[in-house]
């Protein structure tokens, strides 16, 4: 017994060595700083000129309101801030203080890109160029590192409950993909309700924001209006978590696709006479190897 608990350790020591998991947390730090900078420099930038702004507005509406007699003022403010909603000026409403300026970078690295807040200064705008150039590798770097994590977890996962089970090892490929898949929908319809509790969405509404973020469309026709800290931090959170594991699930499909489409020019070729022998890919056949010596160490 005590060589069987061995022998799971180190399998899950090889998946999980201590140099992948230090630079797994080194690159997740790296990109918190990273934004945490950026968006220092935004609010730096932006927030100067929300607050001329909001300056200007307010004198533009004082000199307006002296022009009417105080009894009519109640009753005119709220057509102004109407008119001022309507124009959807994004620096009128305390946008660039530093959570959201966070939320914000987010949104870039990620590229999400809601639209709900953007840079309306040429200097935001050019340091919004250059934050997308190093961001966007450095946060798609950390993600593809979590997804590995997250796709040696499954396997391991997996390869225990085949041995509780039983099961034939081709169908250990199955397996994953349904495990995925399964984790992928628990993140979603979790992240779909905690919005529909927060912003009195409607469970599909929720869940149709919940997708269009996690696949990176950003429409933007939908975006949460919650502003307290505990909010923020579960935001930030799923959003990660959902890219990774819809991420995960969105490549198993291409490679299915990807297969049945070879299956279908091999079909194509044969009746038409044309068969031929394809040699397999050797860096493929590598991989294979690799994913093999994993499974047979956990």
């Amino acid at each position: 017994k005590n060589k069987i608990l061995r022998q799971e350790s180190s399998g899950i020591n090889a998946e999980y060595g201590g140099g992948k998991v230090i630079a797994a947390f080194a690159t997740f730090i790296a990109v918190l700083t990273y934004l945490a900078i950026g968006a220092a420099i935004f609010q730096a930038i932006e927030q100067e000129h929300e607050i001329e702004q909001r300056t200007e507005y307010d004198e533009k509406l004082n000199e307006l309101l002296d022009k009417v007699d105080p009894v009519f003022h109640n009753e005119l403010k709220a057509p102004c801030h109407m008119i001022e909603i309507l124009e959807a000026n994004p620096n009128n409403t305390a946008q660039w203080d530093f959570v959201n300026s966070v939320i914000f970078c987010l949104t870039i690295v990620t590229t999400i890109g809601y639209g709900a807040t953007y840079p309306v200064t040429d200097e935001g705008r050019g340091f919004c160029i250059f934050f997308a150039l190093i961001g966007i590798p450095l946060f798609m770097a950390c993600l593809a590192v979590y997804a590995q994590h997250t796709a040696n977890f499954i396997r391991w996962v997996c390869k225990k409950l085949r041995k509780v089970f039983g099961g034939k090892d081709e169908e250990n490929e199955k397996v994953q993909q349904i495990v995925t898949l399964l984790f992928c929908i628990i993140v979603i319809l979790t992240f779909s309700a905690y919005l529909c509790y927060k912003e009195n969405w409607s469970y599909f509404d929720a869940i149709y924001f919940t997708f269009i973020s996690f696949t990176t469309i950003g429409f933007g026709d939908l975006y949460p209006s919650s502003d307290d800290t505990l909010f923020y931090f579960l935001f930030v959170f799923f959003i990660i978590l959902g890219l990774i594991s819809l991420g995960t699930v969105i490549e198993a499909q291409t490679s299915n696709f990807s297969k049945f489409l070879n299956f279908i020019s091999s079909t194509c070729e044969c009746l038409c006479g044309k068969c031929v022998t394809v040699e397999n890919d050797p860096a493929i056949e590598a991989d294979e190897l690799r994913n093999d010596k994993k499974d047979a160490a956990v």
